[in-house]
């Protein structure tokens, strides 16, 4: 069995890390001052590199022995898991100076497990280091918050992707695997992934999974996130008020099995794009891939239903946030469109 990309090219020191210059830098001055803290928290999106970052730390504090104790916390987040952690704390590492602890997702540690280990944080061991990560920082008490080092990592630029990407398929090749990957394919890879590396690896070995060949259109269809094509007929029968056509495409979503609700959320972003190409953003700025017959399309003469895509933007945004535990999502797409049209005429 292959090992994943996203495992194999896993960062193994900070020169391995993209960008986050500035945490790294700090965290470098520590270790090289013996400033270490106690508790840190790593706050930042999916993909950002918290964990990694956490990893690589704990092995340089105790310069490469022993390892970290790891905690997911989206499993193991009730008082009785804060109670074993404190007991493991209060307990010297065999094989290290220090002990480290990583904990993962510990915004979902309860409000009770919090209260647990309160009194470890504020008093730790000597020799207990603790890293916690998370993507929703706003769940964490502010008890806790006081009392921990914050870093926010940042989302990954498109480029550091695209170059990593590059330098991914680079090594593969040395590997003896034989690939091609051409620019355009790699920054849609990267658009996709929205500033998390992890995602644009993962997406990038199921890319690899259909063809060796990376284009731009082998992408689109290794992917499969969204069919253009339904989205530009959709947009297009709204605009024309083609009330029948709609209901029709709709339906046809409906029985090639996808998600009402998901399809409704990429719909919406379709439509930003479309809003962000008729006022001159870049393509950088737009997620659709530039397909010659997708940049076609968006030049003609969109930017004259300007008023109409943008009212519907905010017709869908507010159907979205209503049809979150809707059990008739379908029945909800296809009311609030022919409403709309119906507005429209």
């Amino acid at each position: 069995m292959a090992q994943a990309l996203a495992i194999k090219y896993r960062p193994k020191s900070f020169d391995d890390v993209i960008e986050q210059s500035t945490i790294k830098a700090i965290l470098r001055e520590q270790l090289d001052s013996n400033m270490i803290q106690h508790c840190y928290l790593f706050v930042g999106g999916a993909g950002t590199g918290k964990t990694t970052c956490a990893r690589i730390f704990a092995n340089e504090i105790n310069q490469g022995k022993g390892n970290p104790i790891e905690l997911d916390a989206a499993s193991n987040n009730s008082v009785d898991d804060m109670r074993e952690l404190i007991q493991q704390a209060q307990t010297k590492s065999l094989d290290s100076e220090y002990k480290c602890f990583i904990i993962d997702e510990c915004h979902m540690i309860t409000v009770q497990g919090w209260n647990a280990i309160l009194k470890l944080i504020e008093e730790p061991p000597a020799k207990a280091i603790f890293i916690f990560a998370t993507t929703d920082p706003q769940k964490i008490p502010k008890t806790i918050l006081s009392r921990v080092q914050r870093y926010d990592f940042q989302r990954i630029s498109q480029q550091g992707i695209v170059d990593r990407l590059t330098l991914i398929i680079q090594l593969e090749m040395l590997g003896g695997n034989q690939i091609q990957a051409k620019t355009d394919a790699l920054e849609y890879i990267a658009k996709i992934a929205d500033g998390g590396m992890r995602d644009a690896i993962t997406l990038l070995d199921k890319c690899l999974s259909f063809a060796t060949d990376i284009t731009l259109k082998n992408v689109v269809s290794a992917l499969g996130t969204v069919d253009y094509s339904i989205m530009i007929r959709l947009v297009d029968a709204t605009i024309q008020n083609d009330e029948s056509h709609v209901v029709s495409i709709i339906e046809d979503i409906h029985n090639d099995g996808k998600d009402i609700k998901r399809f409704l959320k990429q719909f919406i972003h379709f439509l930003l794009d479309i809003e962000k190409y008729s006022i001159g953003c870049d393509w950088q700025y737009i997620s659709i891939p530039r397909l010659v017959e997708y940049e076609k399309w968006l030049s003609n003469g969109n930017e004259s239903h300007f008023g109409i895509i943008q009212s519907l933007i905010k017709v869908l945004i507010r159907l979205n946030s209503q049809i979150k535990y809707s059990d008739t999502a379908k029945l909800d797409l296809e009311a609030e469109l022919l409403v709309f049209m119906g507005d429209n005429q």
